[in-house]
């Protein structure tokens, strides 16, 4: 159980983006969960985003939000990082085209230069390799090109360079709409389930006595039951306040438009399926020898006990 005592606990996040699908963490903050649960939550991004690991491992920091393929791939390697809770099921991408291509299938990327940005993490490319496998596509036959940022490659593509580039949904339909490029697919929806976006911390904060992990995941937990229920002008005001530059409806819409697409299950808790699956994604890209139990890299027990307190 919780240590009840008048003051809030410090709960400071590590965060490897602000980002519309981290809407569960940001609706905690704004209903009074944290504060239920005796946290005070703060979050912010650094630069640059590997700055996570330093700030988790000199204990100041609580957590890290981010892909659960960096703790899966420091594991037995360099240091031992856990992951507790899920925030997001989904990659939110597409793919665009600089030509259309008629019945989109997976094979259509055979003997095509694709842009994924590597600068921000390895995630985008091993994701979309082990979706276009799955698709019977030939990945030996694909040119990726990893090695800039999401930035420099846009700035590319619009330039001339690349047939295809997997960017953010929203700014990929953007582009379209433009006349700069054609929408192949919606990775939101065509590329499945997978723990893109978790919260993990080393075994010394998973192990302190008044359960700031369980306490977390609680509010978390009920963040997102709320968000299941309600729609996404429920969320305005968090998204004018951190996206400013983005259209509201648009950005009202893209929260609509998650909730249908799976990226907030009923639960934050990581599954066993979409962690192995993911798993295999990794190992055909050679940054993992093979598949890690789920019980070295999940600590379920903070989900356990939010779920316990909730009657779930």
């Amino acid at each position: 159980m919780p240590v009840k005592t008048n003051a809030l606990s410090s709960f400071k996040i590590s965060a490897t983006g602000l980002s519309i699908n981290y809407m569960p963490e940001y609706l905690a903050q704004e209903l009074g969960y944290y504060a239920e649960e005796g946290l005070e939550v703060s979050s912010y991004v650094p630069s640059p985003w590997t700055k996570v690991l330093t700030d988790i491992n000199s204990g100041e920091y609580q957590a890290v939000v981010g892909g659960i393929w960096c703790p899966l791939i420091y594991k037995r390697r360099v240091k031992s990082y856990f992951a507790f809770a899920k925030v997001t099921s989904r990659c939110p991408m597409s793919l665009l085209s600089r030509e259309p291509i008629e019945n989109f299938k997976w094979s259509d990327l055979e003997g095509r230069k694709v842009l994924t940005s590597g600068g921000n993490g390895a995630s985008p490319g091993l994701f979309l390799a082990g979706v276009a496998s799955e698709g019977r596509a030939d990945v030996s036959k694909i040119n990726f090109v990893h090695d800039f940022t999401i930035d420099m490659l846009q700035e590319l593509f619009v330039g001339g360079f690349g047939d295809v580039i997997m960017m953010k949904s929203d700014l990929a339909a953007q582009l379209e709409t433009q006349g700069k490029g054609h929408v192949l697919t919606d990775l939101t929806i065509s590329g499945g389930s997978v723990p893109w976006s978790v919260y993990y911390t080393t075994p010394e904060t998973l192990a302190r006595p008044d359960n700031i992990c369980g306490r977390f995941t609680k509010a978390l937990q009920r963040a997102q039951t709320w968000l299941r229920s309600h729609s996404g002008s429920d969320c305005s005001d968090i998204l004018a306040r951190n996206w400013p530059k983005v259209d509201l409806k648009k950005a009202i819409d893209i929260v609509d438009e998650y909730k249908a697409q799976g990226m907030w299950p009923e639960t934050v808790r990581i599954q066993e399926e979409e962690l192995s699956r993911w798993q295999k994604f990794l190992i055909a890209g050679g940054v993992i020898d093979g598949e890690i139990p789920y019980d070295e890299i999940v600590d379920s027990r903070p989900y356990e006990y939010a779920s316990h307190q909730l009657g779930n």
